[in-house]
This record gives structure tokens, C-alpha cells and sequence, in this order.
């Protein structure tokens, strides 16, 4: 009976010492880094999240939980998401020894545009016996863009084919054909004529010579995402911002120079997004973070109010695309405008009517509907991270 007693009171003093060894120790020398594998992708791509957890100390910790608030919009394989709420709770387990390093990637689908972050992480701790809880939080940042999909329909590419022929075709827009600019794949609006065969044999591919232009035109985009309707259409906004994407990409590939005007708001600014021309991949990067920051909950200004002037303000030297999911009185009559300032436009008009019904007789001609938004959020484009 008395090796009995002293069996116990042995096991509650190992019990008791222990659990004040880990109460004092077992946050000292523990950090935590949570870290995207890269800084942005596309919608609907792959991306890893990287958990690292690191014990600096000889005392092993049973177990570590790692808790930590992101975005349900990045789809962590086989979580469970709350659908009431925008934010997903992350909670992994570790069992990690003294001095040891243990790194777990996590692999999430990107599931809508936008800029997301994880700002802090949150560690609890336990004694050897799993009846001590103790937390810690840890400053930790990090953050992902995710840009928007470019679209890519039967509509988009009529637009390109138009401004293949009201950019390039005109007399004071001539190709020289003695100063080459180099060999790319072949788009569905370029002429048979400009396809290089020693290339397209050699690759297995469609590929077509690229040439400089003796003056080459200003394209500017002006993107409306003003609702006016009682119920927000925010999938036609999101497939509006995807279209912009897909010119983006466009004239990027076309080496032109371009600029964005939107009244969309900059979740950082909390202004409308204003870009100022220039070209090259740099630029489309620039645009494309732009179009993923825009905020579709913020109230958005009156187009015609906001960029009236810049609109004025272009020559015959400029060329513009206009996106609205809106057709209000007060926005066609800015269109129509355009003859007065001699300048080419098109309009874009994502819609889910099959006709243009309320469209002016004189924006007609200049307008292609969008008609396949609904299904905008999944539709399918070849995305090439090489450009």
C-alpha cells in the first residue's frame, strides 16, 4: 500500500513538474512562417500555401496547433467552409521535437479574383499529458493576388478582329514590311498573309511574323461597373473585369501601348482606377493586380461624370474600348459623343439579353454584346504564364 502511495505521489509530482515546465517553456524559441508559393496567379489555377513551424528549444512539444484566418475564395483541398461567412479558419496539428524544423505545404485552388492575406497566426500548445492548453500569437503577413481569368468567347474575339481592322488597316497606320519584330503564335484575327511557314514547320504550330507600324495608334480601355438595378449583377461586373482582362492580354501580345480608366474602386485606395498608357509585360502585370483589387461592395461613381474629360481629351491618335454592364440614357448619349471628337470607339456590352434592346440606332454598329456572363466565373481560357 505504501509503494502504491509513493507510485502516485511520484506520478503527480512528474505530472506537476512537467506541466509547469511547459506553462514556462514552451513558447520560448517557437516561430511560425506562412508563406504563398509565389505572389499571384489566375483564377481557377493552383497555388501551395507553406506552413513552417520551428522549435529552437531541447523540449519536444507534443502537440501544436496552428490557427490562422485566410479567404474561403482560396479553396484549400478537402476543407470545410463555412457558406455564411467570407473568411476561411485554417486550425493544422504538429508534433514537433526539440530543435526541429517541420514545413507542410498546403495546395488551394484560387477561386475568384482579388487580393488576400494572412495576417497573423495563432499557436496553441500542450503539456505531455494533453490537459494544458496555452496560445500564442504570432505577427506573421503574407498576401496573394489572384488576377482576373481572361475572357475569351466568340463575341471577345469579334472586338479583336474590329480592332484589328480600325487600327491596322488604316491609310496612316501602314506595317512596315522591312522592320521585323519578331515571331509569335498565331491569333484568330491574324491574316493568312503574315503567317511564318519556317516557323509554324519548325514548331508544329501556327506562328505569324510581327512587324512595327510607321504610327501606331493609343488604345485606351474604360471599364463601367456602375449598377444601377435594384439586385447587383455582380456576376456580369466580374465577367465586365474579365473582359478587360482579355484586351489586356491582347494588346500586350500585339506589343501596343494602352491605358486603363475604371470607376471600379481600389480595395488600397479607395479610388477609381486610373493607368496611364504604356506597354509591355510589366504593364499588363500592373493592370492585371489593378482589375484584381477592385472592390464590387464599394459604391462605384457616375462613368460619365468621372471621365468625361479624359474621354475628351483624346485625338484621332487614340482608340477606345468601352465595358458596361449598364446601358443607361446618360452613358449611351457619352458614346454618342464620340463623332463630335473624331475618334474610333467600341463598346462592349455585357448583357444576358440576345439582342441589343434599348441600344441607340447609332451605337449600334459599334456595340458587341456579351451575352455569356452567368457562366463567366468557370469559363474555360488557355492561360500562358510564359508571356
Amino acid at each position: 500500500m505504501i509503494q502504491f502511495i509513493a507510485i502516485l505521489l511520484l506520478a503527480a509530482l512528474l505530472y506537476t513538474v512537467q506541466r509547469i515546465v511547459y506553462m514556462k517553456l514552451w513558447a520560448k524559441n517557437l516561430e511560425v512562417d506562412i508563406h504563398f508559393e509565389g505572389k499571384e496567379i489566375f483564377e481557377g489555377e493552383r497555388g501551395r500555401l507553406v506552413e513552417t513551424i520551428t522549435n529552437g528549444k531541447r523540449l519536444p512539444l507534443p502537440m501544436i496547433k496552428c490557427k490562422f484566418l485566410t479567404s474561403r475564395s482560396l479553396m484549400f483541398d478537402n476543407a470545410t467552409v463555412n457558406q455564411n461567412t467570407d473568411n476561411y479558419y485554417r486550425n493544422d496539428v504538429f508534433t514537433i521535437g526539440g530543435r526541429e524544423r517541420l514545413t507542410r505545404t498546403i495546395a488551394f485552388t484560387a477561386g475568384k479574383r482579388g487580393l488576400y492575406n494572412i495576417k497573423s497566426a495563432e499557436l496553441v500548445g500542450t503539456d505531455m499529458f494533453f490537459t494544458l492548453e496555452t496560445v500564442l500569437m504570432k505577427k506573421v503577413y503574407d498576401e496573394i493576388y489572384v488576377l482576373p481569368r481572361p475572357f475569351n468567347t466568340s463575341e471577345f474575339r469579334n472586338s479583336l478582329q474590329w480592332i484589328n481592322g480600325e487600327i491596322k488597316s488604316k491609310a496612316h497606320l501602314i506595317e512596315d514590311p522591312f522592320e521585323f519584330r519578331g515571331i509569335r503564335e498565331y491569333q484568330p484575327y491574324d491574316s493568312m498573309k503574315s503567317i511564318n511557314w519556317k516557323a509554324t514547320a519548325k514548331t508544329g504550330d501556327l506562328r505569324v511574323n510581327m512587324r512595327d507600324f510607321t504610327s501606331q495608334k493609343v488604345v485606351r480601355i474604360f471599364l463601367n461597373l456602375e449598377d444601377q438595378g435594384i439586385i447587383k449583377r455582380t456576376e456580369a461586373q466580374e465577367a465586365a473585369i474579365k473582359v478587360a482582362a482579355g484586351l489586356v492580354r491582347s494588346f500586350t501580345i500585339e506589343d501596343m501601348e494602352f491605358a486603363l480608366y475604371s470607376n471600379g474602386v481600389d480595395i488600397l485606395s479607395g479610388q477609381p482606377i486610373k493607368i496611364k498608357r504604356s506597354r509591355g509585360k510589366v504593364h499588363e502585370q500592373e493592370i492585371y493586380r489593378a482589375l484584381a483589387r477592385i472592390d464590387l461592395k464599394a459604391e462605384t461613381e457616375d462613368m460619365t461624370k468621372l471621365f468625361a474629360d479624359t474621354i475628351e481629351a483624346g485625338d484621332g491618335t487614340m482608340c477606345d474600348y468601352h465595358i458596361s454592364v449598364n446601358s443607361y440614357e446618360s452613358y449611351q448619349h457619352l458614346l454618342e459623343n464620340y463623332d463630335s471628337i473624331h475618334m474610333s470607339f467600341l463598346w462592349l456590352y455585357v448583357t444576358s439579353g440576345a439582342e441589343l434592346l434599348g441600344i441607340s440606332a447609332k451605337l449600334q454598329t459599334r456595340t458587341i454584346p456579351i451575352r455569356s456572363w452567368a457562366g463567366a466565373a468557370n469559363i474555360e481560357v488557355e492561360i500562358d504564364t510564359e508571356q
